[in-house]
């Protein structure tokens, strides 16, 4: 999922350079991305993308098959290799969630440990998500609420998002559900304004 990563700061998109150092099979467990705009570096280490910093997740308790199921149905998880992102205390059903739908999925500041596979990722970040525009199918915001302004940037149009319920939705979101918990709503697609030439 190397090609989806960016800078988290704020400037022109670009892909990230990436030199690593150690390889498990397939999975990068040592290395650094750079970035060519503006020469920040990120390390990967234990093969986590490290954007900030980041305290050290905790074993965390057994995750429940219900909660599995009901992010990936609020996240409207249907398509095989669509791609979630699963923040904070959401992220403790990333394994879970990809096995049952075969998305794709992005465990962003885990609360838990997360064992990386083929379609779960883990990701350290602080504000910003260091994902491309306009590339991700799915965000869970979980307790990472400092987040939240950046979700309309990363989804694709008409592309879903739960946060908690007493969130205050950015701009470009509609509401589609809402429970005492959280709230669901659609990235909406930008107008395109229709002319007749004259």
């Amino acid at each position: 999922m190397i090609d989806l990563l960016r800078c988290p700061l704020e400037h022109e998109e670009t892909w990230l350079v990436a030199a690593f150092s150690r390889m498990n099979g397939r999975f990068v467990m040592e290395g650094k991305l750079g970035c060519p705009v503006c020469n920040a570096s990120y390390e990967v280490t234990d093969g986590i993308a490290r954007f900030a910093e980041f305290t050290a997740p905790r074993e965390g308790a057994a995750v429940e098959h219900d909660d599995a199921v009901r992010t990936a149905a609020l996240l409207n998880l249907t398509r095989p290799g669509s791609l979630a992102v699963l923040c904070g205390n959401d992220a403790g059903v990333a394994e879970q969630v990809s096995a049952m739908t075969q998305c794709r999925v992005i465990a962003l500041n885990p609360s838990s440990l997360i064992d990386e596979t083929e379609y779960v990722a883990v990701i350290h970040a602080l504000d910003r998500f260091p994902i491309g525009s306009a590339s991700v199918d799915a965000v869970a915001i979980g307790d990472c609420d400092r987040m939240l302004a950046d979700a309309a940037r990363i989804l694709r149009p008409s592309g879903r998002l739960t946060a908690p319920a007493s969130s205050t939705l950015p701009e470009g979101f509609r509401e589609l559900a809402r429970d005492d918990v959280t709230v669901v709503c659609e990235r909406v697609s930008p107008l395109v304004t229709i002319g007749r030439n004259r």
